[in-house]
């Protein structure tokens, strides 16, 4: 019983400290450059609901830890709430009650009294903090526990696989597929997967020369390091296995910006091939499937039969790993052009750089309510998809 709970706890505690990490940084992003700014900042909080701990700092600003640990925001002054909507009618009490102390340079500390590029930068920070802290994590990694050396060279191609098909032989190199570079196996894999039923022309040295052949990923159900099942683009050959290489402090932040990159470049080809009905968006999740990730592999850990010191080591690496990639999601996430989102607001900027003017109050509130109508619309879809792939932990393949 007492082990149950333990892990019950290791769970939960590893999927609340990754997100809560993450969302600091976001939210920290927006905070560091609204203060940079001049901005006045009323609550910065961490998790929804009531408060569990909070406390005021010199600048006026409440710091508050509360009991809903899914995310966080910045409070500025003049907000109506958590998604940095205007309150008309607080903008113009505080602009009354400055008129009134003769303090009207003040309102310059007003979120909403700023100019155009200011309120962009500070609504932009959120998501660029996250693909910072991405790059670092990975940067990390790369210095403290290293980056396995694989090139991609075939040890082993699949029976009646699509490898098989367009001519690979083992001992072939794939150098590049469509131009892209794809030398080292981790490339490789990041290009294929979003490519299922797509021909993909690759360049592959074969003793000493440059071949040219064709191939199309086929869609192949795979299973991940926790025993998660789902549909990814797979060509059916196996690469050489590379020791790892620990970097310098520069070129650790060449390998961080490098697997950032594969992530956004990944990201962005499923986001267009749903929209051309090529994926379904199964591969999307939620904060469910954030604490299957995060709970499930630092509980698998811990069971092992390994020493402490090696489960601490392979814990800490297995969190940051995710951290980095969670971290690089949250980002894209807040960037998608949604009212209450971050991509929201500045699609709301967008138009006012434009018009010259601001949306009117009215369109922005009804925006806002149709982006949290759309908001929930995901979430609930979202979980369907994280219930699928939670249950498919352990099972067999259909």
């Amino acid at each position: 019983m007492l082990s149950f709970l333990f892990l019950a706890f290791l769970f939960v505690a590893s999927f609340v400290i990754v997100l809560s990490f993450l969302v600091f940084f976001h939210e920290l992003g927006h905070y560091s450059v609204g203060r940079l700014f001049g901005v006045a900042v009323e609550r910065f909080s961490i998790g929804f609901g009531k408060p569990i701990a909070k406390w005021t700092a010199k600048s006026g600003t409440e710091w508050t830890i509360s009991r809903i640990p899914l995310g966080g925001y910045v409070k500025f002054l003049g907000d109506a709430g958590a998604a940095s909507n205007p309150d008309t009618e607080r903008l113009e009490e505080i602009k009354s009650e400055l008129a009134v102390e003769g303090k009207a340079d003040q309102l310059e500390d007003v979120f909403h009294f700023k100019p155009l590029w200011q309120r962009a930068l500070i609504v932009l920070a959120g998501p660029m903090a996250n693909f910072i802290l991405a790059v670092a994590i990975f940067a990390l990694i790369a210095m403290t526990f290293g980056l396995p050396n694989s090139d991609s060279v075939v040890t082993d191609v699949i029976e009646d696989s699509a490898a098989e098909a367009a001519g690979f032989e083992i001992g072939d190199r794939i150098l590049r597929m469509n131009g892209k570079d794809v030398s080292k196996t981790d490339r490789l894999i990041a290009y294929v997967s979003v490519r299922s039923g797509e021909i993909i022309n690759a360049i592959v040295e074969r003793e000493g020369r440059e071949i040219e052949l064709n191939v199309t990923p086929r869609r192949t159900i795979k299973e991940d390091f926790i025993g998660g099942k789902s549909e990814i683009g797979m060509i059916g050959v196996q690469t050489r296995a590379g020791e790892l290489v620990k970097h310098g402090p520069i070129s650790s932040i060449g390998q961080g910006w490098g697997q950032f990159s594969n992530i956004i470049t990944s990201t962005g080809t499923y986001i267009g091939r749903i929209f051309v009905g090529k994926e379904d968006g199964s591969a999307f999740g939620g904060p469910l499937r954030i604490a299957t990730y995060t709970g499930k592999s630092t509980v698998d850990i811990v069971k092992a039969d390994i020493t402490f010191s090696q489960k601490l080591r392979a814990v800490f690496y297995t969190l940051l790993s995710l951290a980095a990639a969670i971290s690089v999601g949250l980002g894209v996430a807040n960037l998608m052009p949604i009212p209450a989102l971050d991509g929201g607001h500045l699609l709301y900027y967008g138009y006012e750089a434009v018009a010259g003017r601001p949306l009117s109050e009215q369109k922005q509130e009804y925006g806002f309510r149709i982006g949290l109508a759309v908001i929930l619309t995901l979430f609930i879809y979202f979980t369907i998809n994280d219930i699928g792939y939670i249950s498919s932990i352990g099972g067999s393949n259909p």
